[in-house]
């Protein structure tokens, strides 16, 4: 008796633990994601985004999802890929009025999905 009961709370320690550090971690990726959006969305206003600037969200990006395979699901991570990739399109053909608005839809993204793997009440029951 006295070992299933270590070993049940044992487990829920376990199981709260990684939630709450996929959480935390989920959430820190899309952080600096969102921030460096918010960088090149303020060139884009300024109409100063040159390719390069795009890419290097994107370079940042390629590495972020790497580390994020392993705790969200593949279509949300394709999912930015393409709005990424058409930012990065109108970025280059200087485009800015289109590249405002994937960087916008890019930002939202980065705001809902750590709040979709997130502890909240919402996702417990």
């Amino acid at each position: 008796m006295v070992k299933t009961l270590v070993t049940l709370l044992l487990s829920a320690a376990l199981l709260a633990g990684g939630a709450a550090f996929e959480h935390f971690f989920v959430r820190e990726k899309f952080v600096r994601m969102e921030t460096a959006l918010t960088a090149l969305e303020g060139k884009v206003r300024a109409e100063s985004a040159a390719r390069g600037d795009a890419e290097a969200v994107r370079t940042l990006w390629e590495e972020e999802k790497r580390k994020l395979h392993a705790v969200i699901p593949h279509n949300d991570i394709s999912y930015i890929d393409y709005w990424l990739g058409e930012a990065v399109s109108h970025v280059e053909t200087q485009h800015y009025d289109l590249a405002l608005a994937k960087l916008e839809v890019l930002r939202t993204i980065c705001r809902q999905i750590p709040k979709t793997y997130g502890i909240s009440f919402e996702n417990v029951f």
